[in-house]
């Protein structure tokens, strides 16, 4: 591959897996967004993560967010992804759930985009204009290569970005926050975490891990490669204390050859009220400069 192709794959990839530059559910950011409301529904937008563009016909399955099965098949069979990757649910309220998108694009023109097997969990089942991301198999297969991780096909791959809710209602980066995957069924935690480098928004190989999670150049994204089929719970840490205990303690599936995402949000354990990142300056996180 020459320097003119590599470039292009980087660039690619700095869109495609800077996971939520703003909020998924529409209300920030300049990404396309879905604007109609359906009363007691769901309102979704199936959207390239590299392109930030809806994609019409890619298919999809609702899951059910505990077991990440498909949640009654006869009553929430797969469907495909409307005009420019809307489309609209009756889900049961006050639950979340999760999807599943993979195959084609439908296209008239051009040669359609295929993408990976991705799957997105933890989504309120009411949400209303909330965006679904699907990960292109292009993405997919450089993505892993730029942090220095070797893909075993046979496993999964994580990715996300740590928040905390500020009080005006928007999410801010965290600083000097470590994450890790622990198996529900017990154990050490697994996988190869990498985080993403503000300088050039791709992750970063594990020896940069010092730089691209703290100081001024710090990220918040991160993504966790090789992890063998299950579920896991997503362990966020700032100075050894875990942020993201309770209902924060978020849980993730790895499914082989796949993607899943889920961003997690922290709280600090003295004052929920304040962004936990720590008050050190090498801590510090800077927000223009993470996009």
């Amino acid at each position: 591959m020459n320097l003119r192709k590599i470039m292009t794959c980087a660039m690619i990839l700095a869109g495609a897996l800077v996971v939520a530059c703003g909020s998924d559910d529409g209300t920030t950011g300049t990404d396309t967004i879905v604007t109609d409301t359906v009363a007691g529904g769901f309102v979704g937008q199936l959207m390239d993560f590299a392109s930030k563009t809806g994609r019409k016909g890619v298919d999809l399955v609702v899951l059910n967010n505990d077991t990440g099965e498909p949640l009654d098949l006869a009553t929430y069979p797969s469907f495909k992804s409307g005009d420019s990757g809307v489309f609209e649910l009756p889900l049961p309220p006050g639950t979340k759930v999760g999807f599943v998108a993979s195959g084609k694009e439908d296209t008239t023109a051009g040669i359609p985009m295929k993408f990976q097997t991705t799957y997105m969990f933890n989504i309120p089942s009411d949400a209303q204009g909330k965006r679904i991301y699907a990960v292109n198999t292009l993405t997919y297969m450089t993505a892993p290569s730029t942090a220095g991780i070797v893909v075993d096909k046979t496993m999964g791959i994580l990715a996300g970005t740590i928040y905390w809710n500020n009080p005006a209602g928007t999410e801010d980066f965290v600083g000097c926050a470590l994450v890790k995957a622990i198996p529900v069924a017990g154990g050490d935690a697994v996988g190869d975490v990498r985080y993403f480098d503000p300088k050039n928004d791709l992750p970063g190989v594990e020896s940069k891990a010092p730089f691209t999670t703290t100081g001024l150049m710090g990220t918040s994204r991160y993504i966790i490669g090789n992890l063998p089929v299950g579920k896991y719970k997503m362990i966020v840490t700032i100075d050894g204390v875990q942020v993201n205990t309770g209902d924060a303690e978020v849980q993730l599936h790895a499914y082989a050859d796949s993607i899943a995402i889920s961003n997690i949000y922290v709280t600090s354990p003295t004052d929920a009220t304040v962004n936990p990142t720590p008050a050190r300056a090498e801590c510090v996180v800077d927000h223009v400069d993470q996009g």
